[in-house]
């Protein structure tokens, strides 16, 4: 059985809590889009567990101000409690005049986690 409308819709609600933690250094809210054991990986570089994960969050906005993730053309699929999920990535720095800093793709793996749809794995790819 294919995934319902409403799982669409709350996954598609997961990628937007994602880019928005992320872009606000909300390590807790970051880390909790993904499972226990979760990994970001970003051209074979892991960043797994709750606690990486969080302390990820909390630097990008320190190291980057104004930094912004736009993730589009998100496309799931699956059934039951697993998912696939692909999206491109554009990211910014905020300001009069935005400057693109790189854009890239996600390839990830989903699940629903205590009646709740997280990340798996998340691995990001540089476009060079």
């Amino acid at each position: 059985m294919a995934l319902a409308a409403p799982d669409i819709a709350e996954i598609t609600q997961l990628y937007a809590a994602y880019n928005l933690a992320v872009d606000d250094g909300d390590g807790d809210g970051f880390a909790a889009c993904f499972v226990g054991d979760g990994a970001l990986v970003t051209d074979g570089s892991p960043i797994e567990g709750t606690a990486a994960l969080a302390d990820f969050a909390r630097s990008v906005p320190v190291g980057m101000p104004g930094i912004r993730h736009m993730a589009t053309n998100v496309r799931v699929t699956g059934e039951r409690d697993a998912a696939t999920g692909r999206s491109y990535l554009m990211l910014l720095i905020a300001g009069a005049q935005p400057q693109v800093l790189m854009t890239g793709r996600y390839s990830d793996t989903l699940r629903r986690d205590n009646g709740a749809w997280k990340f798996v794995r998340r691995d990001f790819t540089i476009d060079r």
